[in-house]
């Protein structure tokens, strides 16, 4: 299946390699481990943007993701603001949020107080299967046995755990 130039990029580490463009995120970070002696940085922008550290302050000037970003940025401080019409400015005062008051009969203070929940002593009580880590195979083999026990409703208290 051939496919378009349009549909491949360049790799900035190697000319020779050419990627599709959908991977070339993934070949971007393999390729740079193979390249760690050139001096190359990242578009703040776009990391596909690879280039030589010179270059990198004419770029982000120059870098057509960029309007994204300031556009993501510029809407945000209008959200901020509450302005919406026009960026703030000093002599604009922003406009005070409306508050809209909840009535509710539920107050969570007047609950009666609860213990916290303990996973560890409602696995011990229910019918789940536990695992034990972090210690020594004795200890685990011993466990198990008596996990077995739990579980097939057998009282284990005459059982010695030496």
């Amino acid at each position: 299946m051939f496919q378009s130039n349009d549909e491949y990029e360049q790799c900035p580490y190697d000319k020779s390699h050419t990627i599709l463009k959908t991977r070339f995120h993934v070949h971007l970070g393999r390729c740079r481990k193979n390249h760690r002696n050139l001096q190359m940085v990242t578009c703040p922008f776009n990391v596909t943007h690879v280039l030589f550290k010179p270059e990198l302050d004419w770029h982000v000037k120059q870098c057509p993701d960029r309007a994204t970003f300031e556009l993501h940025k510029y809407q945000e401080e209008l959200v901020g603001t509450g302005n919406f019409g026009a960026p703030s400015t000093s002599a604009q005062a922003a406009a005070p949020v409306e508050q809209i008051p909840l009535h509710t009969e539920e107050n969570w203070d007047d609950l009666p107080p609860s213990s916290t929940y303990n996973p560890q002593a409602y696995a011990a009580n229910a019918p789940v299967l536990r695992t034990l880590q972090g210690e020594s195979k004795s200890v685990k083999k011993k466990f198990r046995a008596r996990e077995r026990l739990r579980l097939l409703g057998i009282d284990d208290d005459g059982w010695n755990d030496n």
